[in-house]
């Protein structure tokens, strides 16, 4: 299967679970596909196929089991963004291994290194962007880093080695994956570059 196709079929399978997380109320992002498709885009262009089969996987398999694996991903940021509202909704969750927990552990240390090299070069385009770290979150609005562990803790840790067998790959290559996601979704913003973006950051002052 091309790995174009699978980006797409993906996309389609994420949409109405992105579209149901708080039930029948939505935010505006949530009737914006135009942006989810850009933005999921983005991501899923830059992993292996192996991981593209693998989380279509478990998105199939949360359809069967009547799980959202987009609500798991927010419910498990309020771990963070909103301790309260997590007591309430954790339940919902299912257990975490060990394994999983070193898994995303193992991926995100990787792509902290790669943003943080990434905001030293692009200063303006970070500050246009969430915190990077949990600790620097204010005002229940998540961090680079909840929303990374949230997301990655919905994935089947088949998945999730498959993604880090990926990264280490391209890291060992020379090959930022954390870059290559946000060049792609600067670019799906109509800039033409990184530099172009980050000259018009700075423009408006960032």
């Amino acid at each position: 299967m091309e790995k174009e196709k699978i980006v797409e079929e993906l996309i389609e399978l994420e949409w109405p679970m992105f579209r149901e997380v708080n039930g029948d109320t939505r935010a505006d992002c949530q009737e914006d596909r135009p942006m989810f498709v850009n933005m999921r885009g983005a991501q899923f262009s830059v992993w292996s196929e192996e991981t593209l089969l693998s989380y279509r996987e478990d998105l199939l398999a949360a359809g069967r089991e009547g799980r959202n694996l987009l609500r798991d991903k927010y419910i498990h940021m309020m771990s963070s963004t909103d301790p309260v509202g997590y007591a309430v909704f954790r339940e919902e969750l299912p257990p975490v291994s060990e394994e999983k927990e070193r898994l995303v552990e193992a991926i995100w240390q990787i792509m902290l290194r790669q943003t943080v090299e990434l905001r030293n070069r692009y200063p303006a385009v970070g500050k246009m962007g969430r915190p990077l770290r949990s600790s620097d979150e204010q005002s229940g609005y998540a961090s680079v880093e909840t929303y990374e562990k949230g997301e990655l803790l919905t994935y089947s840790e088949k998945t999730l080695a498959a993604l880090l067998k990926a990264v280490e790959a391209a890291d060992a290559a020379g090959i930022s994956f954390a870059g290559k996601i946000q060049e792609n979704g600067i670019l799906s913003l109509g800039y033409a570059s990184m530099e172009e973006a980050e000259a018009d950051a700075r423009s408006r002052g960032l």
